[in-house]
């Protein structure tokens, strides 16, 4: 593979070129680009993936900035847009397409047709179901979360629901009634990009 970015220069000093041609020939999409799904993303590019895809409706709010990959002065700006900007701040050579739109079941096969591995990062139950149920049947890797408010217990697990589906989270807690922190939400964003990284490699 041609290192074609400094960061893939420098990921070079801990990935074969092999693994980083493994990293570079998939695309993940992603449903939702708040705490789960921003975090998730730049945790994933930092590690070399290159290629993505990144759904979401909403715009950046001052009760996003606590957890999510986003800063003051992108506050009103469409999420999708200002995700993509700070991603390539990372790598300017990233393959990043965006849709600013509604997850349905209508569009979440159009959004996701291209994609190899698909990261739901919604922030309702029924978007989250409604994700599940597209999604629990397809052959290809769907990562879920449940439960990543308050702090500490109960704390953070990983369930194998099928061998190309995975469940992280506490399972447990919900916003409702705990509030969102950062510490459990970018647990939980962290846990879903080392389920796409050990899909790549491979255990």
């Amino acid at each position: 593979m041609t290192i074609n970015s400094v960061l893939q220069t420098g990921l070079s000093r801990y990935l074969t070129p092999e693994q980083l041609e493994k990293l570079a020939s998939v695309t993940v999409g992603i449903a939702g680009c708040g705490g789960l799904g921003s975090n998730c993303a730049f945790m994933l590019a930092r590690s070399g993936v290159r290629n993505f895809v990144i759904v979401d409706y909403d715009v950046v709010d001052s009760s996003n900035l606590n957890r999510q990959f986003f800063f003051e002065d992108q506050i009103g700006m469409a999420k999708v847009e200002v995700c993509k900007t700070n991603l390539l701040r990372i790598d300017s050579t990233l393959n990043i397409t965006i849709h600013n739109g509604q997850i349905t079941p209508t569009t979440a096969p159009q959004y996701f047709a291209d994609s190899d591995i698909i990261i739901e990062a919604l922030d309702s139950i029924d978007g989250k179901k409604m994700m599940a149920e597209q999604y629990l049947s397809d052959a290809r890797l769907f990562v879920s979360a449940s439960g990543m408010a308050g702090w500490g217990e109960p704390y953070m697990q990983k369930r194998q629901i099928r061998d190309d589906a995975v469940l992280v989270g506490d399972f447990t807690t919900d916003i409702a009634d705990h509030p969102p922190m950062a510490p459990k939400v970018l647990m939980a964003a962290a846990m879903q990009a080392d389920v796409v990284l050990t899909h790549i490699f491979g255990k």
